[in-house]
């Protein structure tokens, strides 16, 4: 009976250990890249939407090369706050369904004015102004990473989160049921509960911390490179405090795994001592 005892809790303590990785992993993922205000403190925190203004700029400089028109043509056409604007609807598009578009009028109006102000448009290069124009436009939209697939990427989003919290709930129930039978089969020595519980927090807090270092000795997450100089550094950037915040939950679990420990330790010695008394006696 007691080896039977043994293996269930064996069986328990293994299950129990997966569903606290499980819950970790969805906690911090939920809390980070499918949380929108998350995003924005990071597009902050690493100035995305200046270095996306200076890459618009950039571009837009590249054309007025190639179209022979003056560089003043440029002069504020566009600002750093309509590219946060623009930024933030794409954000609210793929995280919220919004599916806003990007207003390029603005910066086509304001084109025309400069145009218009250098009196360079006839018949002649009308046309040819017109899809300089167009170009720019389109130029801004890709620069910003703007695409069409914005509410399909919606559409995964909330599938992802559905699922996630579907398995969020039956993790914690069953965390809930893993308990309730290590405790009903340890009833006798509450200890072994406690030891139970201190083992499963050891070894996810083991393998959290071995993923993580696996991941970042293994990979070149600084070197990732996506779109452009702006968008890989911020990708960068979230992907060091995911792993940070990994690394993190997984020492203060082991602290609280040893601590554990610790207290069976402590628990089996005073009913060690106790048992040895009522022997003597």
């Amino acid at each position: 009976m007691k080896i039977i005892a043994n293996i269930a809790r064996f069986i328990l303590i293994a299950i129990l250990t997966i569903c606290i990785i499980a819950i970790s992993l969805i906690t911090i993922v939920s809390s980070t890249i499918l949380d929108k205000n998350y995003i924005i403190s990071k597009l902050e925190e690493t100035n995305f939407y200046g270095e996306v203004y200076k890459l618009v700029e950039s571009n837009f400089e590249n054309y007025i090369y190639q179209s022979g028109l003056d560089e003043t043509t440029l002069n504020n056409i566009c600002s750093k706050e309509k590219v946060e604007q623009d930024i933030n609807i794409m954000l609210s598009n793929i995280y919220e369904g919004t599916n806003k578009k990007i207003d390029t009028t603005p910066i086509k109006d304001n084109l025309n004015k400069n145009i218009d102000k250098l009196n360079v448009r006839n018949k002649k290069n009308s046309e040819a102004i017109d899809q300089f124009i167009k170009h720019i436009c389109e130029e801004y939209e890709n620069t910003l990473i703007h695409t069409e697939y914005e509410n399909k990427i919606h559409n995964t989003y909330n599938k992802t989160v559905n699922i996630l919290n579907k398995v969020r709930t039956a993790t914690i129930i069953a965390i809930c049921i893993e308990l309730l039978l290590i405790l009903i089969i340890s009833i006798k020595q509450i200890s072994k509960f406690v030891q139970a519980i201190g083992i499963s927090l050891l070894s996810s807090s083991i393998f959290e911390i071995i993923a993580c270092n696996i991941v970042t000795s293994k990979v070149d997450i600084a070197g990732i490179k996506i779109f452009n100089d702006a968008f890989s550094k911020t990708i960068v950037t979230i992907i060091q405090d995911i792993i940070s915040k990994v690394q993190t939950l997984g020492t203060i679990t082991l602290i609280i795994a040893i601590m554990l420990i610790i207290i069976y330790s402590i628990m089996t010695a005073i009913a060690k001592n106790k048992k040895d008394k009522v022997t003597k006696e």
